[in-house]
């Protein structure tokens, strides 16, 4: 498949898909071949009943794979972690009218915030043709069917009925279209039986890249960012979560490497940098006073791609307005110097080309002031009857991790003690950190393990986030995503214990091992009951390819990590029991700043 975008050129057409007979050609197939073409090789579905055909019509299509998940949440969470990773950059989820839409609207809204290319294909009643004086199941038990679409078009940026109203065919084509070049998520309804409705042999979508730089503006804009570098000492560049998809890593490194200064990562930026690059610096994350000190001894920030909320300058240690004469955006469609200047409509990789073909020269004053990351290693082997503690089980990511794998972390402490791990040349590293949902991670390991099959995920997560959507273990298991989980038991929501303490912040307690094994039990009945699995499905399913294991010393966890390396093949699944007191000092801090609003 070819690139999505094409930095040379405003229009990039994709990847032009195999032949169909023109016969053959209807709303689901159409849909299904749209679905290849955008590079997407799994789809995440929850069948019901209005959608049943329309997944038969995708299921024509061989060059796909469908994944059924346990619930339209996890599904929705699963697309969010497969657009993430995957390299279309673009997921598709399917449910059924209403009680799936709805349920799936939380991890939408979510994927709205990362700006993620989430399609959602939603079937629905057919459009006219029930009894004006009966209700429709799945509604809210009025005549109106329009609910899902209203309330859709908040996280989406098109929310449709393929309805006949418009051509079905042309309005499927634009609603993805507009999903690519917004890079959002769009919502899509199909009404019952309209799957089977012939269309037209498609031709290749043409999706155009909306932001072209002009000449003029990007010689403005390097002439201010000049103007301002050639007075300043001490540099610094703070990297943020927008650079991803915009600035290729390769792309990157020749930037760092014409500037000269130390680079700083925020929270979600972590990966865009390599980190065992000479002047990466480290995590810009003033969460407490005193941290990243010497930041504020640099009179430039240059700020790439940066995102701000109240979780990245939490506790009003940083206050932007206040640091403003010392920090120059470069986002992703403008300039903005630190005495105020504007200079927009500029696309951040043509901005990015043009500083590392300019002469602009080199300075690297700061890079001496920062010592390099080591990563999360222990300075002292713990003895193998020891308690496992939190610091062991860091030291045991940093170790487990390797090149081309993901690491992913839930919120909470997950997030700050993540930040600890030096990631390895290729490694990705994925959070939700504006939207924030505590048990995002586990669906989203599922659909980052789909999309980057190649290197493998590591999860953290914490118990109470794990409770939350530990249903898509088994299908991370059936379909052998061989991703490595970690729980960190400390028996309870400890970040929200940071904040406040109460009753509510505590949890059941499970047995989480054993929970995991149970989602490989064997049939009641020999052939499952299900009359359309393959010998392969029946192989995998009399020996699944998982382990899981309860992890209460150091010794248990060097055996754990051990067997998850020599069989990489499979799911590990380790349950790190460490005591609730066991916390990363940041969290402490992180929580007195938001008790305190």
């Amino acid at each position: 498949m070819g690139e999505m975008f094409d930095p040379e050129s405003s229009v990039s057409k994709l990847a032009i898909q195999k032949e169909v007979p023109k016969d053959q050609w209807n709303i689901g197939t159409r849909l299904a071949h749209r679905i290849e073409e955008l590079g997407v090789k799994d789809y995440f579905v929850v069948p019901g009943d209005f959608n049943l055909t329309l997944l038969d019509q995708l299921l024509k299509n061989s060059n796909i794979r469908m994944v059924g998940c346990c619930n339209e949440l996890n599904a929705g969470y699963a697309g969010d972690g497969y657009a993430r990773s995957s390299p279309s950059g673009v997921a598709v989820v399917v449910v059924t009218y209403m009680v799936g839409g709805l349920s799936l609207l939380n991890a939408i809204a979510g994927a709205y915030s990362e700006g993620l290319k989430v399609v959602v294909v939603s079937a629905c009643p057919p459009v006219g043709k029930s009894d004006p004086d009966t209700i429709i199941h799945h509604s809210v038990g009025t005549q109106d069917q329009d609910h899902a679409l209203r309330i859709f078009r908040e996280v989406t940026t098109a929310s449709v009925r393929l309805d006949g109203k418009e051509d079905p065919a042309e309005l499927l084509d634009k609603t993805l279209i507009k999903c690519v070049e917004n890079s959002l998520p769009v919502y899509i309804e199909i009404p019952c039986g309209s799957a089977e409705v012939p269309c037209k042999s498609p031709k290749p979508l043409v999706a155009e890249n909306q932001l072209i730089s002009q000449p003029g503006s990007i010689n403005a804009a390097l002439g201010a960012v000049n103007s301002v570098w050639k007075h300043v000492k001490r540099p610094l560049m703070i990297v943020g979560p927008h650079v991803r998809r915009q600035i290729s890593q390769e792309l990157m490194v020749a930037l760092i490497e014409k500037l000269g200064c130390a680079v700083l990562c925020q929270p979600d930026a972590k990966s865009q940098v390599p980190e065992s690059h000479s002047q990466f610096a480290g995590t810009f994350w003033p969460v407490e006073p005193g941290s990243n000190s010497k930041i504020w001894t640099s009179d430039l920030w240059i700020i790439l791609g940066g995102r701000w909320t109240d979780l990245h300058t939490p506790g009003g240690v940083f206050d932007r307005k206040k640091e403003a004469h010392r920090m120059l955006y470069l986002d992703t469609d403008q300039v903005k110097t630190p005495d105020g200047r504007q200079i927009k409509d500029i696309a951040l990789t043509h901005l990015v080309e043009a500083i590392v073909q300019s002469d602009i020269p080199r300075n690297p004053a700061t890079v001496s002031r920062y010592s390099k990351p080591n990563g999360a290693y222990l300075s002292q082997r713990p003895q193998t009857a020891s308690q496992v503690t939190l610091a062991g089980v860091l030291d045991g990511v940093q170790k487990i991790l390797k090149t081309n794998g993901t690491l992913i972390a839930d919120a909470g402490d997950c997030w700050f003690t993540a930040q600890e791990i030096k990631l390895p040349p290729g490694a990705d590293f994925q959070k939700q950190m504006v939207y924030s949902a505590i048990g995002w991670s586990l669906p989203a390991a599922l659909g980052c393990q789909l999309a980057r099959p190649d290197g493998r995920a590591v999860l953290m997560v914490g118990d109470g986030a794990f409770q939350m959507t530990a249903a898509e273990l088994s299908t991370m298991i059936r379909m052998k995503a061989n991703a490595i989980v970690l729980i960190f038991n400390n028996m309870g929501y400890r970040t929200e214990t940071a904040i406040h303490d109460g009753p509510y912040n505590y949890l059941s307690s499970w047995n989480y091992a054993q929970f995991a094994s149970s989602m490989c039990n064997h049939f009641h009945t020999e052939d499952g009951g299900n009359k359309y699995l393959t010998g392969a499905d029946k192989e995998s399913l009399a020996n699944p390819s998982m382990f899981a294991m309860r992890i209460k010393t150091h010794g248990d966890l060097m055996v754990g990590l051990d067997r998850a390396e020599r069989e990489p093949h499979k799911l590990a699944l380790l349950e790190c029991c460490i005591h609730p007191d066991d916390t990363s000092s940041v969290l402490q801090t992180f929580g007195r700043s938001f008790g305190q609003g």
